[in-house]
C-alpha cells in the first residue's frame, strides 16, 4: 500500500499519511471487507485516497498561481499597507459570495471541498468565483500601480 502510495505522490510523508488514513477511514466505518478481498479492497483505497489527495493538490496549485502570478503589482509598498489594501478592496468591490469564499479559503485556510460544504455549492463553483475574484484584484492593483 505504501510503495503504491509512494509511486503516486512522490512523497514518503504524504504517502504514510494517505496509508493511515485509508485504516482509519476503514476502522472508522467499521467496514471490514471479506478476507479474500481486503487486499484489492486496501490498494483501491489508496489509489482512490491518492487520485482525491493529486486532484485537491492541482486545484490549488492553479489558484495559487493565479493568485501569484504578476504579483509585482503590490511589491512596492510595505506589506501591512498591501494587505490592508487588498481587505478594503475585498470588503468593497466583490460579490457577498465571492468574499465569503474568498475568507473561507484564504484566511481560515479551509479546503475547497470545506469551502464548498459550508457554503452548500460545488468544487467548481468555489474554483471559478476565486478564480474571478484574483482575476479582480489583479487588474485593479495593477491599474492602481499605474496610476502612480
Amino acid at each position: 500500500m505504501y510503495r503504491l502510495a509512494r509511486v503516486m505522490l512522490y512523497d514518503p510523508q504524504e504517502s504514510k499519511d494517505v496509508v493511515s488514513d485509508v485504516f482509519a477511514r476503514m476502522l472508522q466505518s467499521r467496514l471490514l471487507p471479506a478476507e479474500e478481498k481486503t487486499e484489492g479492497y486496501l490498494m483501491t483505497a489508496v489509489r482512490n485516497r491518492c487520485r482525491d489527495l493529486l486532484t485537491h493538490k492541482s486545484v490549488r496549485e492553479r489558484v495559487e498561481k493565479l493568485f501569484l502570478q504578476d504579483a509585482s503589482y503590490l511589491s512596492d509598498t510595505a506589506d501591512d499597507d498591501r494587505l490592508e489594501r487588498l481587505m478594503q478592496f475585498i470588503e468593497e468591490t466583490l460579490p457577498p459570495l465571492s468574499r465569503q469564499i474568498f475568507r473561507l479559503r484564504f484566511l481560515r485556510e479551509m479546503s475547497y471541498e470545506e469551502v464548498a460544504q459550508q457554503v452548500g455549492v460545488s468544487k467548481v463553483t468555489v474554483y471559478n468565483h476565486l478564480s474571478q475574484s484574483l482575476q479582480r484584484i489583479r487588474e485593479h492593483f495593477k491599474t492602481e500601480t499605474a496610476k502612480r
